[in-house]
């Protein structure tokens, strides 16, 4: 299966002006100057979202992440659901105390950040900022 066009074509094996097909055999075998380049492009992107993240995890608190629970989570996963379509919270997952939300951060992440399943069809208007803050706090307590 052919790899689909890039942007900014690479080079093929010292050549210029040719995307090489062979994987990423051109990071050893091409100009250094397009290689740096590369190379400064890809740190670059990186650099803001790491920081972004790292001060999201510091900056948001246990009393923030039961709040952002409480909001879009409880209604559903508690000890006493208030949803009308649970009885008791789905699996049995319980997100009303800072015990539950620690005991279930990885799938805080998977759930509300990754696939955004949760809240279930976005019932609470969970908001992109909210489930990265819940979700930053939940990297953190992993």
């Amino acid at each position: 299966m052919k790899p689909p066009p890039h942007p900014d074509p690479l080079p093929a094996r010292g050549e210029r002006g040719r995307r090489c097909r062979s994987g990423i055999e051109w990071m050893c075998e091409t100009d250094s100057s397009v290689q740096t380049r590369r190379l400064v492009r890809i740190v670059v992107a990186a650099i803001p979202s790491a920081v972004t993240t790292a001060r999201a995890a510091s900056d948001v608190t246990d009393a923030e992440a039961l709040a952002l629970a409480a909001k879009h989570c409880t209604a559903c996963h508690s000890a006493e659901p208030t949803h009308p379509a649970f009885g008791k919270a789905p699996k049995g997952i319980r997100l009303d105390t800072i015990e539950g939300l620690r005991r279930y951060a990885k799938e805080i992440v998977v759930q509300v950040v990754t696939e955004r399943a949760m809240p279930l069809g976005n019932e609470t208007d969970m908001t992109d900022e909210e489930r990265q803050r819940l979700g930053a706090w939940a990297e953190g307590r992993e």
